[in-house]
């Protein structure tokens, strides 16, 4: 089992210093960041991303992801090719692009053709370079807001290069079933996105009065026994990476993104995610 630490909330870690924290809190490897405002983003990508992965392997860890802005949906942005690039200089096995957005009053099937068509596009440069490229599951008004979404975008499309990133704490929060979800992207699963979450209680009179919120494993609605075990059915061996979104409510979820702030208790709760993710897919 391969778990790895995103590196989010770490970008003030220098790259020895961020892979010396991943291991200290138990993880296998990085989710590495490639964003604004972090040590490898995309103005440097094609040459700062091979670095770090160097140091990071001499320290015993793998890096199966490279995550890119949520805003990162146009395959011809000059920070594009470099990137891909980079990942196979690097020998980074993936790309995350951002998300394709909904608004009130869009046609739904125009932006999901719309999608595909960029999809292909990514496809096609990963193709070149020999990294695949996968879109995350996330909750709220984006496409691919489950995996029934998701193949709305993905089916037809070379797997190879362009593959399916399911996150278990999205799916509870837009009511997927594992089981019947994790089936419809089978052959499209490339990595797992590890989070908890649940519909939270909010003060008396509140409209609505439940709202979505992000908390430690083991703490929400996810049934983790099912959802690994639906994995495991399905022969999943890839990576799982750990979020560290902890106690994130509605305005930043919806956001499809993350806050400047950090999470409470994060070095903790992300050394026990680890553990608790890593004792689990052993017992199911």
């Amino acid at each position: 089992m391969e778990i790895v630490l995103n590196s989010k909330f770490f970008h003030a870690l220098s790259v020895p210093d961020l892979g010396d924290k991943v291991r200290a809190l138990g993880f296998d490897g990085v989710d590495v960041n490639v964003r604004p405002g972090h040590p490898v983003n995309p103005e440097n990508a094609e040459t700062t991303l091979p670095q770090a992965i160097r140091v990071w392997r001499g320290q015993g860890l793998t890096c199966p992801l490279a995550t890119t802005p949520i805003s990162w949906i146009d395959p011809d942005a000059p920070d594009v090719e470099p990137l891909y690039a980079g990942c196979a200089a690097a020998g980074v096995p993936r790309v995350k692009l951002g998300f394709f957005a909904f608004k009130p009053g869009d046609d739904y099937w125009a932006l999901v053709d719309a999608g595909r068509r960029a999809l292909e596009r990514f496809a096609a440069i990963g193709r070149k370079h020999g990294v695949q490229t996968v879109y995350q599951l996330h909750s709220g008004p984006v496409l691919g807001s489950n995996c029934a979404g998701m193949m709305h975008l993905l089916r037809g499309l070379d797997a190879q290069w362009i593959s399916a990133y399911p996150d278990l704490g999205h799916m509870i929060l837009d009511g997927e079933d594992y089981d019947m979800g994790l089936a419809m992207v089978r052959d499209y699963l490339s990595i797992i996105g590890v989070k908890d979450a649940f519909h939270a209680p909010q003060p008396e009179g509140s409209e609505p009065p439940y709202l979505p919120r992000f908390v430690k494993l083991g703490s929400g609605a996810v049934n983790w026994r099912r959802a690994l075990g639906a994995l495991k059915a399905l022969g999943y061996d890839g990576p799982f990476s750990v979020h560290t979104e902890y106690e994130f409510d509605e305005s930043i979820i919806r956001q499809v993104g993350y806050a400047d702030e950090t999470p409470p208790n994060l070095e903790a709760w992300a050394r026990e995610d680890a553990a608790y993710l890593r004792r689990l897919w052993a017992e199911v």
